[in-house]
C-alpha cells in the first residue's frame, strides 16, 4: 500500500473515530486525544488497522462494548477488513492532549 494511499486511509480513519463520544466526556475520543497511533498494514490483501488508545480515568471500565463500537466504526470502511483496538496507557493522558477543537468544545460544553 502506497503511502498516499494509507494517509486518505487515516483521514477516513479519523472522521469515524471523530463521531465516537468518550463515555465520560461528551467530546469525540479522537479530539480528546485518546487515540495515540493509529497503525495501517496490508496483509494477504488485506487490510487491517490497530489503534492504540488510552482512556482519561484509568480506573473506569471501559467495557468490551465501547471497544467493539470503535472496531466496528472502523470496519465500515469499505477498504478495511479488520480493527483491532489495544489499550494503553502510556504516556499517561492529560489535558494538553486535547485538540484545540476538542478544548473549543469543552469550553461550549461547560456554559
Amino acid at each position: 500500500m502506497e503511502k498516499e494511499q494509507k494517509e486518505i486511509l487515516k483521514q477516513k480513519i479519523i472522521q469515524q473515530l471523530n463521531t465516537i463520544e468518550d463515555l465520560e466526556v461528551p467530546i469525540s475520543i479522537y479530539e480528546l486525544g485518546l487515540i495515540y497511533d493509529i497503525f495501517i498494514e496490508s496483509i494477504d490483501e488485506k487490510i487491517e488497522v490497530t489503534i492504540h488508545m488510552t482512556q482519561i480515568n484509568l480506573r473506569c471500565n471501559s467495557n468490551k462494548s465501547f471497544l467493539d463500537l470503535i472496531s466496528s466504526k472502523v470496519e465500515s470502511i469499505e477498504e478495511i477488513d479488520k480493527c483491532k483496538v489495544k489499550l494503553v496507557f502510556s504516556p499517561k493522558w492529560d489535558l494538553t492532549m486535547i485538540s484545540p477543537e476538542g478544548l473549543k468544545k469543552l469550553r461550549q460544553n461547560a456554559n
